[in-house]
Parts: structure tokens; sequence; C-alpha cells
């Protein structure tokens, strides 16, 4: 991986602070801790906080994980003659993490790599000599790896003489050599064409693609609301009832 990149223990350790602290709040304080379905309700709350929490801890590099959702596919899109194909990720929770990721023309998943962006924009260019090096505009660097994600080597540039326009998306290549990058038609899933079919990029590890995900997240948060409505109606009901 990236030498230059070290765990960024602020956004580690802010947001699960931040999910304790409000899912506490919320439990000790709210409205609706004196029915079951307010009990229910702030329990899910809770519960998605700490989810997306432990999500970003994947992300963030603290929890040992090998593949990223492809949820969060963006920006750039590289297939290369020898059939890799590299792609920009982003985490799908916080979206304040990124990664580069290379498959193969089946879809499976080869090697991961690290960009030292800072936060900042960063683009991504594979070479002849199958090397990719990623341009980053925040650190005013091109770092470079070979084909198996080991660091080569650091070369330090003004962002302003980078060949790219970084505000733009792109400059992709999708198509080489009879190796495409696309979707696939039936699950509408990012995959690879080639000559002997449609293969679906591989999913990203269990927890991830199954459990610690934005649909489960902001699916639990929405069921929340609901519970949290219907307890608030049914309250409003017997306190109208009582006075009459």
């Amino acid at each position: 991986m990236n030498p230059y990149v070290s765990l960024n223990w602020f956004e580690i350790v802010f947001p699960v602070l931040m999910a304790v602290f409000g899912g506490v709040q919320l439990w000790r304080r709210g409205p609706f801790r004196d029915e079951l379905l307010g009990k229910i309700a702030l329990s899910l709350v809770f519960f998605a906080l700490i989810g997306a929490s432990t999500a970003n801890l994947f992300y963030q590099r603290l929890l040992s994980v090998r593949a990223w959702p492809t949820a969060g596919i963006h920006d750039q899109v590289v297939v290369t003659a020898v059939g890799d194909v590299y792609v920009k990720v982003k985490d799908p929770i916080m979206g304040r993490a990124d990664r580069v990721q290379r498959y193969s023309c089946r879809g499976e998943l080869k090697t991961s790599y690290q960009p030292d962006n800072a936060g900042g924009l960063f683009k991504i260019v594979a070479g002849p000599d199958n090397t990719l090096s990623i341009y980053s505009v925040r650190t005013d660097s091109i770092d470079t790896f070979d084909r198996n994600g080991r660091f080569l080597q650091r070369r330090e540039v003004d962002s302003t003489n980078m060949p790219f326009n970084f505000l733009k998306s792109g400059p992709s290549v999708t198509k080489v050599n009879g190796c495409e990058f696309g979707v696939d038609p039936v699950s509408g899933r990012p995959a690879v064409r080639d000559r002997a079919g449609v293969w679906p990029l591989e999913r990203g590890d269990w927890a991830l693609e199954y459990v610690f995900n934005r649909q489960n997240i902001i699916g639990g948060i929405l069921f929340a609301i609901l519970l949290l409505l219907i307890t608030f109606v049914r309250g409003s009901m017997r306190i109208a009832a009582a006075k009459a």
C-alpha cells in the first residue's frame, strides 16, 4: 500500500463518538422512549448510527477489508491492453474515503491502491509498463504502483502542471482489445464484457455488501421515523380522547 498514507484518527474516532453520544441522548431524553414502538424506533436509529460508524472503520482501513462494494465507482474507469480494469471507488457511507481497485476482465478483484489525496481530487493513469500512477492535487504528488499494488515511487510536482482538468469527470478508457467495462443488462451492476460473456464485478466483502450498507442504514432510519410518527399520532389521539 501507499507508505505516505497514515490512518486518519479524527475521521475514525469522531463518527464513533457522535454515534454513541447521539444514540445515548436520544434514548435518555427522547419523548417516545416510554412507548414500545418508540423504544424500537430509537433502537433502530441507534443501530443505524453504529452501523455507519462501523462501516467507516473498514473504509478508513482500521479494520481489514479486501473488496469495497462497487456502488461507489465514480469519475474514472481505465481498461488496459492486458485486460486490467481500474476503477476509482468512493466509500458509499460517509463519502470521505477513496480507493482504486483493479479487476480482471472476468470481474475478479486483483488488488487495490490507496491514494494519498488528503481528501482532495485525484486522477489515475495506467502506464504502458503495467504500472498505475495516481496524480493528487492536494499533495502535489504522483504516486506510482506496480500491477500487484506495490508502491514504487513518488514524484513531487506542481498540481497546476498536471495534465488533467480535475474538476471534470474522466478521462476514462472503457474498451480495449475486446475487454469492455459497462453494466450487466440483467442485474444492472457494474460489469466487464469479453468474448466469453458478461462478468459482474466481484462484490465487496460480505459485511460491507450485505450488513453495513447504505440501504440497510437508510432503511433503518426511515422505518424508525415511521414508527415515531405512529407513536406520535397514537399519543395525540390519547390526549385528545382524555380531554374529551
